[in-house]
């Protein structure tokens, strides 16, 4: 049972956990580079040879056959993780001290993980855990905090580390076709590829609201149809509807009306919510009948595609992809530097937050 609970918390709750797997006998020993592998028309082939090319291998694969966001990403990954390291093991270094005697020490300083601190995160997270009760789950989400100030310990490190980042996300080429708001000649373009259904999509929403009136002038919002159907099987319905409704000059109430509601998504919801922004319901019903209205949908798919975007919310700010759900002050950082220091300052700062 203590088991199951475990992995129950660790699914409902998005943790993420090691596992030792089965248990496993000494590590072997590696095999010599240039120990002969095989042999073709007398010709050897090498182990070094053969990891090498799985090497290759693995990285076209990883990167889906060198698309440039996916290569960013594997490198910004790496990239990461080698400051993470060069940061502690300095930290150490000064203290006279190994890496997990320096992550253990500051980890003391913060005292151990309350009773309290259990029983507010079992309050916060209640509706996820599939009824199990605070007594069942308390070691578990003591573990899980624990890792969390570990985690909390090692950013902190790397933080008061002196740490310059040159590696730059590549451009992608996004057309600016599609529903938009903000000047035609506004120097930041946000291209956001979204799902009606997508809860993160609606949390994003308040956000690019704020963004937009932050930057009245300095930014330009397109939006592209998402509809990740395995997932969210009303998010097309709901897409067509909004190509319907784009046909009648409404596009952004009624795209204002779905995400107020991402869980009412019916064909009654969304002919209701035509009616209510005020649309032409013979126009919209015979515009959701006619084949044409998924073209759009389609075009925009495909470019997400084409710019190695797989999830949503999605957004290309002047040719920069950045993927899920951004924070605040991420997009306001990348719109100031798009926009340089000679840019006029905002006129209100963003207050949103996902």
């Amino acid at each position: 049972m203590r088991r199951g609970i475990a992995l129950g918390i660790t699914t409902v709750l998005g943790l993420v956990g090691c596992s030792g797997g089965p248990g496993r006998g000494p590590a072997a020993s590696a095999p010599d580079a240039s120990q002969v592998a095989a042999e073709v028309a007398g010709e050897k082939i090498t182990i070094g040879e053969l990891d090498a090319q799985a090497k290759e291998r693995l990285f076209m694969r990883e990167t889906r056959n060198g698309e440039p966001s996916a290569v960013y990403e594997l490198r910004e990954e790496a990239m990461q993780a080698w400051i993470e390291d060069r940061a502690l093991a300095n930290e150490a270094k000064k203290r006279g001290l190994e890496v997990d005697a320096l992550v253990a020490e500051e980890v003391a300083k913060r005292g151990p993980v309350t009773d309290a601190e259990v029983s507010a995160f079992y309050e916060a997270n209640k509706s996820r855990v599939q009824g199990h009760t605070l007594e069942q789950l308390k070691d578990d989400i003591r573990r899980h905090l624990e890792g969390l100030r570990e985690r909390e310990v090692r950013d902190a490190l790397v933080k008061q580390t002196d740490v310059a980042i040159h590696l730059e996300p590549p451009r992608v080429q996004v057309s600016s076709s599609g529903p938009a708001v903000g000047p035609d000649d506004a120097p930041v373009t946000l291209i956001e590829f979204s799902d009606f259904q997508c809860p993160f999509c609606a949390r994003a929403h308040p956000l690019i609201q704020a963004l937009r009136e932050r930057y009245p002038t300095q930014l330009r919002v397109v939006y592209k149809h998402l509809p990740l159907e395995a997932i969210h099987p009303r998010s097309r319905a709901a897409a067509e509807a909004a190509v319907c409704a784009e046909q009648q000059g409404k596009f952004w109430e009624y795209h204002d009306r779905l995400f107020a509601t991402p869980g009412a998504l019916s064909d009654e919801d969304l002919k209701g919510y035509a009616s209510a922004v005020g649309l032409d319901m013979a126009a919209f019903d015979t515009c959701l009948q006619d084949p044409k209205r998924s073209e759009r949908i389609e075009a925009d798919m495909a470019e997400a595609r084409a710019a190695g975007v797989t999830g949503t919310p999605a957004f290309v700010l002047n040719g920069r992809l950045l993927k899920g759900l951004q924070p605040p002050d991420v997009l306001i950082a990348r719109i100031d530097k798009e926009l340089g220091p000679a840019a006029p300052k905002p006129q209100a700062p963003a207050q949103a937050s996902p």
